[in-house]
C-alpha cells in the first residue's frame, strides 16, 4: 500500500469530507492520523485512542 502524504488526493478527500461535516483536525492530529494509517497496522478505535493519548504508536 502506498504511503499517504498530507498533500495526497486521498488525504485531501478525507479532509474535505470532515470540512463538510463541520469538523476540523489540528495539524498535530493530521500528522498522527497519517502515522497510524501509514504504519501498516490494523486501524481500530483502541489504536486511535492510544495514539492520541500517548502521541505514538507501539
Amino acid at each position: 500500500m502506498k504511503q499517504i502524504q498530507l498533500n495526497s488526493p486521498e488525504f485531501n478527500r478525507v479532509m474535505k469530507n470532515l470540512q463538510l461535516e463541520n469538523l476540523h483536525l489540528s495539524d498535530t492530529l493530521q500528522k498522527k492520523a497519517l502515522e497510524i494509517v501509514n504504519s501498516g497496522m490494523v486501524v481500530t478505535p483502541d489504536l486511535i485512542k492510544k495514539a492520541l493519548a500517548n502521541g505514538e504508536i507501539q
